[in-house]
């Protein structure tokens, strides 16, 4: 059942971006309803915005969030003047990104289909090698976007001038010469959230936020850490910084548009800037706004006093990445942590009511076990707020995909099942089933717990809030019953 929403668009609008459909099952493994939430896909809302400073007309479907399948996405399409189409997708997002891509082509056999996003990165060739794609953009997608669309659309410049392009020509796969990052990201504009439909179909997961309406942002690109886990090669390792007053001009633009009360920071690293968190918030202190907001950071790029002044000014939230109980295990996934400074960052997040939510990961290359138990004996010791955990799943693009046949048995036959909860890399001396059991033991033995469930109750601030907590507390029964 799809969302009812009003697809007519502007009659000048040539391009089009979209997020295809994945189902909650698709992308979990299991049926969860809305534990997941639904985040914005901010990549194509940035590459939106940047068409639109250049004057291009352009459009976006969200067919995830709203519920459409491929039939009626080119259903929609068809009543359009399409010329150009991108598609963005991760991995567990590939093989629905390539059949609507297929659809397209016997569809509208005239439009150019263009795929971006982290799953093109990690394998162009592969991807191009499909056969459904026209063209191709890794990395970073604004410049080569626009600049491909003027060359399509206004035949200006040349193929061979757009980086971060793949083209094919028959049988015949190119790729340009060059390979670019904006390197001043405070010359995007900011995300084209104009275009969204209805701004409420994005909240993270319920008990991620407080107060509605809360969107997402992102303030930063790159990240400087060598976590064996992570694909970065969209943004690199080389961390470019929104400015404090951009940040702020963002900021003061949502809360206009969408009376917005909370913000959700999405980079992996939120605060390893701080001389421009303090500066953000002096200036958010000048301007009179005063917002709840969360973020995710590192245990080993945090102290109790930029805890003490995040929470004063706002944050009731934040998400560590933790992944492990064993030092040994933390070392070999370059995590570049130490389990002392996990317990230190837990507590004085407690000490200063701060909700920690904390990340774990089961079935690590060298995972036995032993240090799966020391996962969930530290997950079980610590003051923490949430777990969230799943399983460990090299994605391609990373030293964990490039080590995984060494390590164990990996199955990447079916690319959607990459989705960080299906089981498809075993490493050596650990099966299937122990890795699932191990994964609902933490969960079970982490949220059965009057401690915790009372931590949960106090996060609760509205009636509705609560329903949904109830209702998916059922569900992640329901799903852990099933693993």
């Amino acid at each position: 059942m799809s969302v009812k929403v009003d697809h007519r668009f502007a009659s000048d609008s040539y391009i089009f971006l979209i997020n295809p459909y994945i189902s909650s099952i698709e992308r979990y493994g299991k049926e969860v309803g809305d534990i997941g939430g639904h985040q914005m896909p901010l990549g194509i809302y940035y590459l939106a915005a940047y068409l639109l400073q250049q004057g291009e007309g352009v459009e976006i479907i969200d067919a995830e969030s709203l519920l459409l399948d491929h039939g009626k996405v080119v259903q929609i399409l068809k009543k359009t003047s399409v010329k150009i189409i991108g598609i963005t997708a991760t991995t567990v997002a590939f093989r629905n990104a390539l059949a609507l891509a297929e659809l397209l082509r016997r569809e509208l056999p005239n439009v150019t289909t263009v795929i971006g996003g982290p799953h093109m990165t990690a394998m162009a060739e592969l991807t191009m090698q499909s056969g459904a794609f026209d063209f191709g953009i890794v990395r970073e997608g604004e410049i080569a976007f626009a600049k491909l669309v003027r060359f399509l659309l206004h035949n200006e410049g040349t193929i061979e001038e757009i980086p971060n392009l793949y083209c094919r020509n028959s049988d015949i796969i190119s790729r340009g010469t060059s390979v670019e990052f904006v390197p001043d990201i405070d010359i995007l504009p900011f995300p084209a959230r104009q275009l969204c439909p209805d701004i409420s179909l994005y909240k993270p997961p319920t008990g991620a936020y407080r107060k509605l309406p809360v969107i997402s942002m992102i303030t930063s690109r790159g990240c400087p850490y060598e976590c064996i886990f992570c694909d970065n090669n969209t943004f690199g390792r080389v961390t470019r910084f929104h400015s404090a007053e951009y940040i702020v001009a963002e900021i003061k633009d949502v809360v206009q548009r969408y009376n917005v009360k909370e913000i959700a920071f999405l980079d992996d690293t939120f605060v390893l800037d701080k001389k421009r968190l303090y500066k953000m918030f002096q200036l958010l202190k000048d301007a009179q706004i005063c917002l709840a907001w969360s973020c995710m950071t590192r245990v080993n790029n945090i102290d109790f006093e930029l805890l003490k002044f995040m929470r004063d000014n706002g944050c009731w939230q934040i998400r560590f990445g933790i992944e492990s109980g064993s030092q040994d295990v933390l070392d070999f996934i370059k995590k570049g942590i130490t389990l002392e400074q996990v317990r230190n960052v837990a507590r004085w997040c407690r000490k200063l009511n701060i909700c920690a939510s904390g990340f774990f990961m089961i079935g690590h290359h060298i995972d036995t076990p032993n240090t799966i138990q020391e996962t969930i004996e530290l997950a079980l010791s610590l003051p923490l707020t949430d777990v969230i955990v799943t399983v460990n799943t090299p994605i391609p693009g990373t030293e964990s995909y490039n080590r995984a046949k060494e390590l164990g048995t990996y199955d990447e036959s079916d690319w959607s099942s990459l989705n960080y909860w299906t089981p498809v890399f075993v490493p050596n001396g650990l099966t299937r089933e122990i890795i699932l059991e191990k994964q609902a033991e933490l969960y079970r033995r982490f949220y059965c717990r009057p401690s915790v469930l009372l931590l949960q109750i106090r996060k609760i601030k509205s009636f509705i809030i609560l329903l949904k907590q109830i209702r998916n507390a059922v569900l992640g029964i329901r799903f852990i019953k099933k693993v």
